[in-house]
């Protein structure tokens, strides 16, 4: 066989021996972004069943981190599974505090900090991600006036939106003294708003809870709410122990059948 002949075939050999790994390597890359994209896709749907107010204990939950570290190491902009991300940290962290009276470390809120930064960089609209820049802000270095303009973010980006209303309204009644006169006004709307679109129980939770302390304050606006409103609300307020004068409802001891119905 001459040497011509020699040299073309382990040409041939080595030509064929590089498509082949180029081939392995294509397969590889299109099996790694499947399976990238598969896990994010899980991480979403996770997040929005916390959103719809799903329970997931914390050892569920924590099996999500390194999927979540992979997808803030990424090189391209991905609003949505960041966003999931910190969803997700986010609830890790309200499980915790929950089972074991355990406060957020440094570590915990640096990295949620990192996703919501990450997040907002790629998709600045998301007035859910603002009050949670808030909230994080506030735990890691103790409040500071300039802190309320990603409070005024989260109300200007999301002024109708109830689900993050019923997350916004305990944080902005928390820190009620602190807030500007606008954003008092916000929050007093917004509770008529839980109200007005029915969320009787959780305006509930929200007035005996974080408002309790501005009652006297709040409880006035009340009036400009349909009667009907006004008297479910007064009695999910009964039903927890609490006989509050509701404007234009009668007392409890008026029709006592009627409280309890």
């Amino acid at each position: 066989m001459s040497t011509r002949l020699i040299s073309r075939i382990a040409a041939y050999d080595i030509l064929i021996a590089r498509c082949f790994l180029f081939i392995i390597g294509c397969i590889a890359v299109w099996w790694g972004i499947v399976s990238f994209l598969g896990q994010q896709s899980l991480v979403e749907r996770i997040a929005n069943r916390v959103i719809a107010g799903e329970s997931f204990n914390r050892a569920t939950l924590a099996q999500q981190l390194p999927i979540i570290e992979s997808i803030e190491r990424a090189a391209w902009c991905q609003p949505a599974a960041l966003r999931s991300a910190a969803i997700i940290q986010l609830r890790v962290i309200d499980v915790a505090g929950s089972t074991n009276d355990h406060k957020p470390t440094d570590a915990d809120l640096k990295s949620l900090g990192s996703v919501i930064q990450n997040s907002l960089s790629c998709s600045p609209a998301d007035p859910f991600l603002w009050l949670v820049l808030y909230w994080v802000e506030n735990m890691q270095n103790g409040f500071k006036p300039e802190h309320l303009k990603y409070l005024e973010l989260s109300f200007q980006l999301g002024p109708n939106e109830g689900w993050v209303a019923l997350k916004r309204s305990p944080v902005v009644f928390a820190d009620y003294e602190r807030l500007s006169s606008g954003l008092k006004e916000n929050a007093f709307n917004e509770f008529l708003g839980l109200i007005n679109h029915r969320f009787y129980e959780q305006a509930a939770d929200i007035f005996t809870g974080p408002a309790w302390r501005v009652r006297d304050t709040l409880l006035p606006h009340l009036v400009s709410l349909p009667l009907q409103n006004r008297e479910t609300f007064a009695r999910a307020l009964y039903k927890r122990g609490f006989a509050v004068p509701i404007p234009g409802v009668e007392p409890p001891d008026s029709d006592p059948q009627w409280w309890r119905r």
